[in-house]
C-alpha cells in the first residue's frame, strides 16, 4: 500500500501574466468573479507561478509521485491554499510586504494598531482561511508532510502546523530565524550552509533541498525510511 504525501509551498511573485488584480480587487472579490472579469489572465495555479523555487517543487512532486500518493497543496496570499489545478487570475499580493499586509488587516476591519507584525500575517491568513485549511487538509491522514515555506508563510501556516496528527511525520525547510514558526514539524535546515553546499539561490533554496530529496528516494522502502528516521531526510535533502 503507497504512502500518502503531502507537499505545502508558496506562491511565487512571478507568474504568466501580468497581475490583473491588487490585493483590494482580490480582498473584494471572488476568485471565481475575477476569474470571470479576466479569463485571457487565468490559469491553473500550478501553471501560473513561475518561479523557480516553484518549479523545483513541481519536479520534486512529480518525483515523489513515482513512489507514494502525492497531494500538493499551494498558500497563496491572495486566495489562501489551493490545489494545483485551483484557476486564478495573475494577481499582485504577498506576505512578504508587511505595509501591503497592514493595509489589508485594515480592510478586514482588525486592530492593527495592538498588533505585531507577525500578527498581522497570521491575521491576515486567518481571514483568508489558511489555517483553518490546512488543518482540514492535515487532518486526512498523511503519512509524511513536507513543508517548503519562507518566514512570512511559515507564520500563515503556524497555528495549523501546531496540530498536526501523531502519525504523521512533518518536515519543514527552514532558515534558523524561523524555525520557531514550523510547530510540530521536524526541522530541515535552510541556512546559509545548505545553500552553499547545493550551489543555489537563497529564493530556490527549500525548493532545492526538496527535489534533492525527492530525487534519492528510488522507492517506497526509501520514504518508509525517512517515515521512520527523520534525521535522514536532512543528508538526502543535500546529497547530491
Amino acid at each position: 500500500m503507497e504512502l500518502d504525501v503531502l507537499v505545502v509551498s508558496p506562491c511565487s511573485g512571478s507568474k504568466r501574466y501580468d497581475a490583473v488584480a491588487d490585493s483590494r480587487r482580490v480582498d473584494e472579490n471572488s476568485r471565481e468573479v475575477l476569474n470571470e472579469e479576466f479569463p485571457e489572465s487565468v490559469a491553473s495555479a500550478a501553471e501560473m507561478y513561475t518561479g523557480r523555487e516553484h518549479g523545483h517543487i513541481q519536479s520534486a512532486v512529480e518525483r515523489l509521485s513515482e513512489v507514494a500518493n502525492v497531494d500538493w497543496r499551494i498558500i497563496s496570499a491572495g486566495f489562501g491554499v489551493l490545489s494545483p489545478s485551483t484557476e486564478i487570475p495573475s494577481y499582485e499580493c504577498t506576505f512578504n510586504e508587511i505595509e501591503q499586509v497592514r493595509e489589508r488587516a485594515e480592510r478586514f476591519r482588525l486592530d492593527v494598531e495592538e498588533m505585531t507584525n507577525n500578527e498581522l500575517v497570521a491575521a491576515v491568513s486567518r481571514e483568508k482561511n489558511i489555517p483553518q485549511d490546512l488543518r482540514q487538509i492535515f487532518a486526512e491522514g498523511y503519512d509524511l508532510v513536507f513543508i517548503a515555506l519562507g518566514t512570512k508563510y511559515l507564520l500563515a501556516a503556524q497555528e495549523a502546523l501546531t496540530s498536526l496528527p501523531e502519525e504523521t511525520a512533518a518536515f519543514a525547510f527552514a532558515s534558523k530565524g524561523s524555525k520557531e514558526f514550523i510547530g510540530d514539524c521536524y526541522w530541515i535546515p535552510a541556512t546559509e550552509a545548505e545553500r552553499s553546499h547545493l550551489g543555489t539561490t537563497w529564493l530556490e533554496l527549500r525548493g532545492s533541498e526538496l527535489l534533492t530529496l525527492a530525487e534519492n528516494i528510488e522507492s517506497q522502502q526509501h520514504l518508509e525510511r525517512v517515515q521512520a528516521n527523520p534525521e535522514s531526510a536532512r543528508e538526502l535533502s543535500i546529497s547530491v
